[in-house]
């Protein structure tokens, strides 16, 4: 027997308005060719898209640093600045470079200025016969010269990116490029400006070490000959001072201002001769892990993939319009309330576009 009570006008109603899967599959089954043109369409644009697009390079080369214990004058500046520091006399020798250094390096504008004016294979030449600066491969635009540096410093940070492995110290270079030889010829090069500046640094170093030292040696090799000369009149006036406690405690302390002397003057003609060597020394700072080789596959556009992805944007939005359409064809014969309400919000809102810019107009 069928129960009965206030509670069937409430579900009959609701049996009314309850959307089976049929209602739901019905709109896409009847507008199939708008779903499917639509999809087509967006895949045949970003087809269209992509293979305007312009192919892009990437390849890569990783190094790493001189560690500090491989300084050859580390181990003598820091004896002096040992002895130094008794006198007062301050000594940097903290001069070990972080992988970090070479990071914030290798983005600086001095170093991507150089990169900009330095001539490297065009990829527009068949087999890169022809060599052009990198601001004219890129074809930055500007006014003047200046203007143009200026734009391409911006262009190649976006361009490249560097990162460092911290339990490593390994640094790693990525370079984006239109051409595979070109963005291998760059990523190399960037890594010999970075060992030329270093070396650079490092030998600009050692030449103001050697200067400090060689100072240094000059008036500690005074104070020695002054301290002996001191020592000798004591022992040339005080031939038996053995048996004086004065002259024992005396014969003592020159001798003590002897020894220090001296040690601090072996210590500086080491660490003078060892500035002259580094100053001239032109050995690369940093250790080449994996150079960098031209790519055989371009990175960017990935058109497959590209394509696959507005193809289904294109399904998803051909979806949406069979539903609108449908939901306006049975909405307007039975001038259902929400589709009115909608056209309303609709008339409205072009009437108010339509007088801001009668507005914006005057």
């Amino acid at each position: 027997m069928t129960p009965t009570g206030p509670a069937d006008p409430v579900q009959a109603e609701w049996r009314q308005n309850e959307v089976s899967i049929f209602d739901l599959i019905t709109p896409l089954v009847r507008r199939w060719k708008v779903i499917a043109a639509t999809a087509i369409g967006f895949a045949v644009v970003a087809a269209v898209l992509l293979l305007l697009q312009a192919p892009t390079y990437t390849t890569k080369t990783t190094f790493t640093p001189e560690t500090p214990s491989a300084s050859g004058n580390a181990g003598g500046l820091m004896a002096l600045a040992g002895v130094a520091n008794q006198f007062g006399l301050g000594l940097g020798v903290g001069s070990s470079v972080s992988p970090d250094f070479f990071v914030k390096l290798a983005g600086s504008t001095e170093i991507l200025r150089t990169t900009l004016i330095t001539e490297f294979p065009d990829p527009a030449e068949p087999g890169g016969s022809r060599r052009r600066p990198l601001l004219e491969i890129l074809e930055v635009p500007g006014k003047s010269t200046e203007e143009r540096l200026q734009r391409g410093v911006i262009w190649l940070q976006n361009l490249i990116e560097v990162t460092v492995d911290k339990p490593t110290g390994i640094v790693t270079l990525e370079v984006d490029m239109p051409g595979a030889e070109l963005a291998a010829a760059l990523a190399n090069h960037m890594v010999k400006l970075l060992n030329e500046f270093n070396l650079e640094r490092r030998q600009s170093q050692s030449r103001e070490q050697r200067r400090f030292t060689g100072e240094r040696l000059a008036e500690a090799e005074q104070n020695l000959r002054a301290a002996e000369r001191s020592q000798l009149a004591f022992f040339q006036r005080n031939r038996d001072y053995s048996s004086s406690p004065v002259l024992s405690f005396e014969a003592n302390r020159l001798q003590r201002d002897v020894d220090v002397k001296q040690e601090l003057f072996l210590t500086l003609s080491k660490a003078h001769t060892e500035a002259r060597i580094a100053e001239v020394r032109d050995t690369p700072v940093l250790t080449v892990v994996d150079s960098a080789v031209a790519p055989f596959r371009r990175s960017r556009p990935r058109r497959t993939v590209g394509v696959l992805m507005a193809l289904a944007l294109g399904t998803v939005v051909g979806i949406a319009v069979a539903y609108v359409v449908d939901f306006r064809r049975r909405a307007a014969p039975e001038q259902h309330p929400d589709y009115l309400a909608m056209r309303e919000a609709w008339a409205q809102a072009r009437r108010e576009v339509g007088s801001a810019l009668g507005r914006h107009r005057g």
